[in-house]
């Protein structure tokens, strides 16, 4: 008897079976026996959930915004079973003893898997950090942004040095900055515009050893893929809104990278086969951070790890994009880059696995499941999962969460879980 059967669950290649579950793994896809658990997927589409290889999740000073509870239940009602959280928290992840602390909060309140990023500052301690189990380093910040200053280019390339001969990766966050006051979207998009970022990225790449694993965090242009040496990743907001689209003064849609003009946004749609990573860049602000003057109070930053998927999953329902394009770029590609499995259909693998509705429904901040009560794609349409299995528990099913499915990845345990797994 199984610990878990999804039955009648419809696999992307069209075919129904049961997929049976024990101890986290899928040990059979096919006709069931009995199972202490039995859900009904009615048919429904069954893919492997999600990694979102960056997102803010905050807690601590800044819990008002997200706690690391509240956070990765809204991953789970998304179909993401990981996330890796960036290092720019408050404190920074630039010590041993900060990353042990934020670990063991993570490891007690998270509903789904989770890695956690290093710091690069002038002073992290970077070969301490990789010994603790850091999953990466970054992302590193070559342009200032929220909670984020822009490091100097000998720092950059010291740093990039002392990280390639741990052999890890190291995240970026690419862009130039134009000095003077922005009140509106499209102000803020010409103060950080897509030229820069091809020049930061230059510099960086410039600046690296040759051994260097450098991944490009939330690309905004197209026109900076050819740049671009290794990988690199494209937020859902970059892909799905335009400044055109809102209120010139709408502070809800300010993030770095900014919003592009629609020309811009639909440049990079047309080049989405050449883009490998999707990530939400999930970085929730209260409402009241968020409504600030545009000037130089409103943070910068957008909620979006409960959406990402759902967002994607409405585009294949209108056949913009395909199946495969979305499971490649959210689950296989940031797995191989951070080197950790990709769970996938088949016995063996890890159980990590997302049930899809049938019909796409409204988005709303109200629905969602981030604390800070609020979404940049309120009224757009998504495709949700009824149920995400993350572990082999079910973290989300029929409107509740299950605690208990998620471990932490850790740098030092990528070998041992790739032969486990």
């Amino acid at each position: 008897m199984s610990e878990l059967v999804l039955s009648n669950a419809r696999l992307p290649d069209g075919r129904i079976a049961d997929i049976s579950i024990d101890q986290g793994i899928i040990t059979h896809i096919g006709s069931s026996g009995h199972g202490e658990r039995v859900i009904n997927c009615r048919n429904r589409l069954c893919i492997p959930a999600a990694t979102d290889m960056h997102v803010h999740m905050r807690d601590g000073s800044q819990a008002a915004k997200e706690t690391w509870k509240t956070g990765t239940q809204a991953a789970a009602a998304g179909g993401v079973a990981t996330v890796v959280d960036q290092p720019n928290t408050i404190p920074p992840m630039d010590t041993v003893e900060n990353f042990l602390e934020r670990a063991a909060l993570a490891s007690k309140e998270s509903f789904c898997h989770f890695g956690i990023n290093g710091s690069v500052t002038e002073h992290a301690d970077i070969a301490g950090l990789a010994k603790a189990g850091v999953l990466a380093f970054g992302e590193m910040f070559a342009a200032p942004s929220s909670y984020g200053s822009a490091l100097p280019a000998e720092v950059i390339r010291d740093s990039l040095k002392t990280i390639a001969n741990q052999n890890m990766l190291v995240t970026v966050h690419a862009e130039e900055v134009i000095l003077g006051e922005i009140h509106s979207l499209a102000e803020h998009s010409r103060s950080r515009p897509i030229s820069g970022e091809i020049e930061t990225i230059r510099l960086v790449q410039n600046l690296a050893p040759t051994h260097a694993q450098l991944h490009i965090c939330h690309v905004s242009g197209a026109e900076a893929f050819e740049t671009i040496k290794g990988s690199f990743e494209v937020a859902p907001h970059h892909l799905f809104l335009s400044y055109e689209d809102t209120d010139p003064e709408n502070t809800f849609w300010k993030m770095n990278p900014p919003l592009r003009s629609k020309k811009e946004r639909l440049h990079l749609i047309q080049n989405f086969a050449k883009i490998p990573v999707i990530a939400s860049d999930h970085a929730p602000h209260t409402i009241q951070e968020k409504s600030q003057p545009f000037s130089a109070s409103a943070p910068s930053g957008v909620p979006g790890v409960e959406t990402m998927l759902p967002l994607l999953m409405n585009a294949v329902t209108q056949r913009t994009i395909t199946l495969n394009d979305v499971i490649e770029k959210t689950v296989t590609n940031p797995c191989r880059i951070l080197g950790i499995s990709a769970p996938s259909l088949s016995p063996g693998s890890r159980a990590d696995l997302a049930v899809y509705v049938d019909i796409p429904t409204k988005i709303t901040g109200e629905a969602l499941h981030s604390k800070c009560g609020w979404t940049p794609y309120e009224g757009m349409s998504g495709l949700f999962p009824a149920t995400t299995v993350i572990g082999g528990i079910p973290a989300w099913h029929d409107g509740e969460f299950t605690h208990g499915g998620g471990q932490m990845w850790k740098n030092t345990q990528k070998a041992q879980l790739r032969r486990k797994e």
